[in-house]
């Protein structure tokens, strides 16, 4: 098998959040290796493939690339920035799925994405912002909120510190953009890592309201019902009785050791979704 079928059939095996690292990555090269050719050409259109997939933080440019609003999400230029952000989706997508599930990741990246580039054209009124905007930053911080919010006593491990919950680091990354914007570099950067944010947030405040919606009702990367609520058909149900309850128990504790059994023989990446919810549901009772 080529390399380049081996690429393929990774690509396609893997879930949403490899396949997002992979589309980061190939775009990141595309845009280096056209600009490498430039340069040995001698041409002048060096940086010219970049500025095309680069968001313009201006309304009046931005109207003549419209394109823009989804290709900067995908788009890096500088080395340092694309490893920083694909490690931070890596994990912040690994727990998005654990936690929410992976039918939602595109949908939270996306939208996300979406809330960084109005923030940025809305800071752009206000502050000196840069003349173009590139990075997944504000999408994967879609992902980090949502989860910091949703599961927000969820611990996470940090080096040299230890464990930690989500919704301290969230906020730490949260300050962090907050106090960098007065800075002379990358303003915009991070008024639209806060759009991102917010946007996480308001997507998992919906979610611990009305529920996470199931692969089925998730079939849109946008809800068009956000603003609409279901109505809910109210039924009495009787207690149960303490043979019933003790019966439902039981089979919950013997789920919960099936799947810790399967976790010790074929790993965690062998669950299924529903597996990792119980699991999840279990832990937090």
């Amino acid at each position: 098998m080529s390399i380049v079928q081996e690429i393929k059939e990774s690509f396609r095996e893997n879930n949403i959040v490899v396949k997002l690292i992979y589309v980061n990555v190939g775009v990141f090269a595309v845009l280096r290796i056209f600009d490498l050719l430039m340069m040995l050409s001698g041409s002048s259109l060096q940086e010219w493939l970049t500025m095309q997939l680069a968001m313009p933080t201006t309304l009046d440019d931005l109207i003549l690339k419209p394109w823009t609003v989804v290709t900067y999400m995908f788009s890096h230029y500088d080395f340092i920035h694309i490893i920083f952000n694909l490690l931070c989706l890596h994990w912040f997508g690994r727990l998005f799925c654990y936690l929410i599930g992976e039918h939602l990741v595109m949908r939270t990246y996306l939208i996300g994405g979406f809330a960084g580039a109005v923030a940025c054209l809305l800071g752009a009124n206000i502050l000196p912002v840069g003349s173009v905007m590139l990075g997944a930053s504000a999408a994967i911080l879609a992902l980090l909120l949502s989860v910091a919010v949703y599961a927000p006593n969820f611990q996470v491990g940090i080096v040299f510190v230890g464990q930690v919950k989500l919704k301290y680091y969230a906020l730490v990354l949260v300050l962090i953009d907050i106090v960098s914007i007065p800075g002379l570099y990358n303003a915009g950067g991070h008024i639209a890592h806060l759009g991102g944010a917010l946007a996480g947030v308001i997507l998992a405040l919906r979610w611990k309201n009305n529920g996470v919606p199931s692969v089925s009702e998730s079939k849109s990367i946008f809800d068009l019902n956000f603003m609409r609520r279901k109505k809910m058909k109210v039924t009495y149900r009787r207690p149960l009785t303490d043979m019933e309850f003790n019966a439902q128990r039981a089979e919950r504790e013997r789920e919960v050791d099936r799947i810790l059994e399967k976790i010790k023989k074929s790993g965690y990446d062998s669950l299924s979704e529903s597996e990792r919810r119980t699991l999840f549901e279990a832990s937090n009772k």
